[in-house]
């Protein structure tokens, strides 16, 4: 028997918030559902979404947006392909290595203009270029995964021969440095989330992006050609939902308001900490300020630095047209 309908506070918060924020309703019209899936779960990384959704930004372009957490990078791409989802988001690299093989999916926007990845080691034995890691162990956050990609493009990129490197899976967060102390691990690639973390502990950690080696796009949405073709307004309504979520969330003076927002609907990681997210959430912030000012586009020599290291590195083979990016909807969007 199926259970009965029941309206959780949760809920009631979330859609009462949204109401408010666009005066109660949604001038009558009925919102268009889709879904859209994050790489990871719900952590502040992806706030650009969560909070379009929980601040009514995107009932205001007449979207419902069904926000499903994901379990990597793969999950993201396999969504889409299948048809579950239709719009997802990934790694620039990890869009790239998808779509070598399967060229139906494509980037439409860029959501965080670097890579979000960083080397983490001690500051007592910092490793500052790919050359202090040969002979050495690195972490990253799963074998075969994104960071694997990172580390191995730099290594080709610095002439690092790959088998010199070990490699260890340690995830991606603040507790791994501690594996550095203990003598497993020399350094680890984890997110910007997790380097922004180590800082509000006082971790004595020495960080730098891998974009200073490895120039490589950020963080993008992704889609099915098809769904281009097909959608291109919903897909134009979703991104003018973002990029209005992106100013408020910049132009915000009190952020708990909008913690509050995305904590009534989603169960975010980091508010589990003593602060309650607020020192990552401001730093997700500070990283969607090139976004928002240049609208979503994206660097072509990004895709071009990141498509030639990973065929250097033997990630991919080179492919007749490396077209994993394409700028029909933020026209569309935006003029």
């Amino acid at each position: 028997m199926d259970k009965p309908f029941e309206l959780s506070r949760r809920k009631v918060l979330a859609a009462a918030t949204a109401l408010a924020a666009f005066g109660g309703s949604a001038h009558g019209q009925s919102l268009e559902k889709i879904r859209y899936l994050t790489p990871f779960g719900y952590i502040m990384g992806f706030t650009a979404s969560m909070y379009s959704q929980s601040g009514g930004f995107f009932a205001k372009h007449g979207l419902d947006v069904e926000i499903l957490g994901g379990r990597g990078s793969a999950m993201a791409v396999q969504q889409i392909s299948a048809g579950n989802v239709l719009i997802s988001r990934t790694g620039g690299t990890d869009l790239i290595k998808a779509s070598a093989k399967d060229p139906s999916i494509v980037a439409f926007a860029e959501i965080y203009q670097r890579d979000i990845f960083h080397v983490i080691s001690g500051q007592a034995k910092p490793i500052n270029t790919p050359a202090d890691m040969a002979g050495k162990t690195i972490g990253v956050v799963s074998v075969g995964g994104a960071t694997e990609n990172i580390l191995d493009m730099m290594l080709a990129k610095g002439g690092v021969p790959a088998a010199s490197v070990r490699r260890e899976s340690v995830g991606n967060a603040p507790a791994a440095f501690e594996f550095i102390g203990q003598g497993r691990i020399d350094a680890y690639i984890a997110t910007n989330d997790t380097v922004a973390q180590l800082k509000v502990d006082g971790k004595p950690a020495h960080t730098w992006s891998t974009d200073t080696v490895a120039r490589s796009p950020g963080q993008v949405y992704i889609t099915s050609r098809k769904t281009i073709a097909e959608k291109p307004e919903t897909l134009a309504r979703f991104l003018r939902g973002v990029h209005e979520a992106l100013g408020a969330l910049i132009a915000a003076k009190d952020l708990q308001p909008i913690l509050d927002s995305m904590s009534a609907k989603y169960e975010i990681f980091e508010t589990k900490r003593p602060d309650k997210g607020l020192f990552v959430l401001k730093s997700a912030i500070d990283g969607i300020r090139a976004p928002h000012r240049d609208k979503l586009a994206s660097d072509g020599a990004a895709w071009r630095s990141a498509y030639e290291l990973m065929v250097q590195a033997k990630i991919i083979e080179s492919v007749a047209k490396p077209d994993f990016f394409s700028d029909a909807i933020i026209k569309r969007a935006f003029g």
